[in-house]
């Protein structure tokens, strides 16, 4: 099967053998597209895993159509998606979700039965306050330019709108604080990884996400070299390890494993 990058449509990769039955809802980030998810996506696919990457409303097509988008039409897929696969079929289903994706897999996990949670730079606590200002702003302009936090080929392959409604940070930081507010109701097991030079999200939220789940099974991970593109910057070899080896520890050991009263550190 030919692999495609760069591309913003929503995929779907069938599992082989008895890992085919664990489906993997993969969630991108804001403003994003399933692209960030591609890489990971074919990395778990060869593993067995079925995969399901989500474009979600307002996503891959133009910031203008994501302007008349809210936290709820991103929720709401989400939720849609989750249903969707179930009706289908699907044993296990894990959420995977990158930034405001991670705050979303979150979000679900509230909402609907996950067999594990993986989390990678959602956002807690935000690297600049100057979103504070976007509920004011949104009435004087509609769109920001945003200045680049990541490599070129890495903006290129994520395939990442160039401006960002403004309308739609107000939303972000809604989602932001309902999810920061209901983490205790987080349940499945879950896996944190967060870069240590993300530009965008302090990564003290890893350690605020970790501490405040109610999740018997937990793991964190920092990388010292990567940015915000969590998934597609130097050490991501090193994130697709990692992750897998939380999947197989929740598929071999099941809600048995981590203590919830310390930090884990699985590197």
């Amino acid at each position: 099967m030919e692999r495609i990058y760069k591309t913003t449509e929503p995929f779907k990769l069938e599992g082989s053998g008895k890992r085919a039955d664990t489906h993997l809802l993969m969630i991108h980030g804001f403003t994003g597209s399933p692209s960030e998810f591609r890489r990971l996506g074919y990395y778990l696919n060869d593993l067995g895993y079925t995969v399901h990457g989500v474009l979600l409303p307002g996503h891959g097509t133009t910031p203008e159509e994501m302007i008349r988008t809210g936290w709820k039409d991103w929720s709401g897929h989400v939720t849609k998606v989750y249903d969707a696969m179930k009706e289908q079929g699907a044993k296990q289903i894990v959420a995977l979700g990158h930034s405001m994706g991670g705050l979303l897999a979150l979000k679900l996990s509230m909402e609907r039965q996950l067999d594990a949670v993986v989390s990678l730079a959602a956002p807690i606590f935000l690297m600049s306050k100057k979103t504070i200002f976007a509920v004011l702003l949104q009435y004087v302009i509609k769109y920001i330019e945003k200045k680049p936090t990541v490599a070129a080929h890495i903006i290129e392959e994520a395939c990442t709108y160039s401006k960002t409604p403004v309308p739609c940070v107000v939303d972000l930081r809604k989602l932001l604080k309902m999810v920061k507010s209901g983490l205790n109701r987080v349940r499945a097991p879950i896996f944190v990884g967060q870069g240590e030079l993300d530009g965008l999200v302090h990564p003290k939220s890893a350690g605020y996400i970790y501490q405040h789940v109610s999740s018997p099974v937990r793991q964190v991970a920092y990388y010292s070299l990567t940015s915000h593109a969590i998934l597609l910057d130097e050490e991501r070899e090193q994130v697709y390890e990692d992750v897998y080896r939380f999947l197989a520890h929740v598929e071999n050991n099941g809600t048995n494993g981590t203590s919830a009263d310390g930090c884990t550190d699985i590197r």
